[in-house]
């Protein structure tokens, strides 16, 4: 007895299906498909591969940084690449390389802003940062009866003086010493000083108008030391002053407070009349009486040019 002719399997429905035009489209979907499985699977290898080769792996000896002021000094550009502060490995094919090395470039304790990243073939980033300069040294007691000196920046993080040294020992006139501050200072370069009476805020303002009183007196007289004991004072208490400057010749000026972010004090004249009133000082500063200026207010030569004739 002859078998019944056995159903088409699915093999042959499958064909018989691309036989149609439908099938015909749905075989080059697949086909389209397959490739682009074969493709990725062929670029993910050459990718991890990629990101293995050390010739193209970025490092802190792969950074450039350009436009730097280079008046800073070697030791500056040293201590930016140091391996043992900027701590990084990134590929170059990672497509957050910028971004990586922007991070941790950002977290080097000497640069204030990170301004720009450009990674470049085959394993170089250019780099061009704000860097962070000194503006005052600073006394603080050294845990054993004494007294040791932390160098600040402009924006009040503690520097390590030793890629500054170059610098430090090339400017006209040494950076002036703030004393009577009470808050702990930084344990390591990079943290920020803070305090609530900002005796260090003050301090470093201070230490521009040092700056800038040896530029318009034109070096008749430096900056030594900078005391902020009395700051923040009440306004009862603001007569005795708050900010002395010593100057180099021992002379005590009683500056009172700067001018930081419009925080002068009401009564206290501006920086320009309070240096009027020095230039006057030190034009006379051999007489006898003349060790302690107080240019906060009218000196009495002014009072007696300002009385009427009679």
């Amino acid at each position: 007895m002859e078998r019944p002719p056995s159903p088409p399997g699915y093999g042959r429905r499958f064909l018989d299906l691309l036989g149609t035009p439908g099938g015909r489209w749905l075989a080059r979907v697949l086909g389209a498909a397959v490739v682009l499985v074969l493709v990725g699977s062929v670029v993910r290898q050459a990718r991890a591969y990629a990101y293995r080769l050390p010739c193209h792996r970025l490092g802190p000896g792969s950074i450039r940084f350009v436009d730097l002021d280079r008046d800073l000094g070697p030791g500056v550009v040293e201590a930016l690449v140091d391996p043992g502060v900027l701590r990084f490995e990134v590929s170059l094919f990672d497509p957050r390389a910028e971004d990586l090395v922007r991070d941790a470039v950002a977290r080097h304790p000497m640069v204030a802003a990170v301004r720009g990243v450009e990674v470049v073939w085959p394993n170089r980033a250019l780099v061009r940062v704000a860097l962070r300069h000194p503006a005052a040294w600073f006394r603080v007691p050294d845990g054993k009866g004494g007294f040791g000196f932390v160098l600040v920046s402009t924006d009040a993080r503690r520097l390590d003086p030793a890629p500054y040294a170059d610098l430090l020992r090339r400017l006209r006139v040494p950076l002036p010493v703030v004393i009577g501050t009470r808050a702990q200072h930084p344990d390591w370069p990079g943290q920020a000083w803070e305090d609530l009476p900002e005796q260090v805020a003050e301090g470093i303002a201070a230490a521009g108008v040092a700056a800038a009183l040896h530029r318009d007196l034109r070096g008749r007289a430096y900056v030594e030391t900078i005391d902020v004991t009395d700051f923040p004072a009440l306004p009862e208490h603001r007569q005795r002053g708050e900010v002395r400057l010593r100057l180099d010749d021992g002379a005590i000026v009683e500056w009172g407070r700067t001018d930081r972010a419009g925080k002068g004090v009401a009564g206290e004249d501006s920086y320009a009349t309070k240096l009027r009133r020095l230039e006057s000082a030190l034009a006379s500063r051999g007489s006898p009486g003349k060790r302690r200026v107080d240019v906060r207010y009218p000196l009495p030569e002014e009072g007696r040019a300002a009385a009427p004739s009679r």
